[in-house]
């Protein structure tokens, strides 16, 4: 190879190579930045979960009390660890004095939900 063809392949390589992996980066970063979740949308969402439960609790409410709902919607409150302090103050609060099954049901869920919240590390 002539000094002259390793010029033309070193200037290419630079032209058009290192280009095109710094804009593949680039984009990369993009697109990951634009998957991350906007920390709102999770606040909003555990707020409309707290009121969906304080709403089954309220005596004066007029919604009809749902058991499997109740027990899944607790069961919900783990997925949101950097709330868990409070979502553990809320659960404490909450007595249970039926002796259906599925007031049962609720009972273990509550206690297994707060177990877990409360072993759960720090988020980030």
């Amino acid at each position: 190879m002539t000094p002259f063809e390793i010029a033309i392949v070193a200037i290419l390589a630079l032209g058009f190579v290192i280009p095109a992996w710094v804009l593949a980066f680039a984009f990369r970063e993009r697109a990951k930045s634009v998957s991350v979740e906007e920390p709102n949308k999770r606040f909003f969402a555990y707020a409309a979960l707290l009121q969906g439960l304080h709403n089954q609790l309220d005596p004066k409410s007029q919604a009809v009390r749902n058991g499997p709902l109740f027990a899944a919607t607790v069961r919900e409150l783990a997925n949101y660890p950097e709330y868990r302090s409070f979502s553990v103050l809320f659960l404490e609060e909450i007595t249970i004095t039926g002796t259906r099954k599925f007031d049962n049901v609720v009972r273990a869920e509550l206690k297994a939900v707060e177990a877990k919240l409360l072993e759960a590390k720090e988020p980030a």
